[in-house]
């Protein structure tokens, strides 16, 4: 084999072996499940936070909060969850502007597990820093495994 030929293949060897490597470095090591958590508490409700791990981008973790109050941010590519006595409440996610979308508000049932998923959009405006929107959006509750599985859990919040 001539030279020119042993370094294309080499390079394109170098270029699958580093490929592999981002892929495993960005990959969540174990899956999440609704199943890794402590068993609900009687007539308590749960919710889960998620938020999908976007390679190459710059996300900002945004704070979300519950009736106005910080309960955590939210990282990419992970889930967390709070539980909370049944009632309403108004969960919202940090933005520097007012969007439609950023937030829900819910009526929570007892014994009963809902999940809400932190999106974000880098098409922020100018004079926000970070300038980024974020929004939330319930997770319909046959696409929770899929979902879950794409995380890595990182308990109670």
């Amino acid at each position: 084999m001539n030279l020119p030929n042993r370094i294309s293949r080499n390079a394109g060897l170098a270029g699958m072996l580093g490929l592999a490597a981002l892929v495993a470095a960005t990959a969540p090591g174990v899956a999440a499940s609704p199943d890794q958590a402590p068993p609900l508490a009687p007539g308590a409700a749960r919710v889960w936070f998620l938020r999908q791990l976007l390679p190459g981008t710059q996300f900002h973790p945004p704070m979300i909060f519950v009736n106005s109050a910080p309960i955590g941010s939210s990282a990419e590519g992970t889930v967390f969850y709070r539980d909370f006595a049944p009632g309403q409440y108004a969960f919202t996610v940090e933005n520097c502007l007012p969007q439609p979308g950023s937030g829900q508000t819910m009526n929570l049932q007892p014994n009963t597990q809902y999940a809400l998923e932190v999106t974000s959009d880098e098409n922020g405006a100018w004079d926000c820093s970070p300038p980024q929107f974020s929004y939330l959006r319930q997770i319909q509750p046959q696409a929770v495994p899929y979902k879950f599985a794409q995380v890595n859990y990182i308990g109670a919040r």
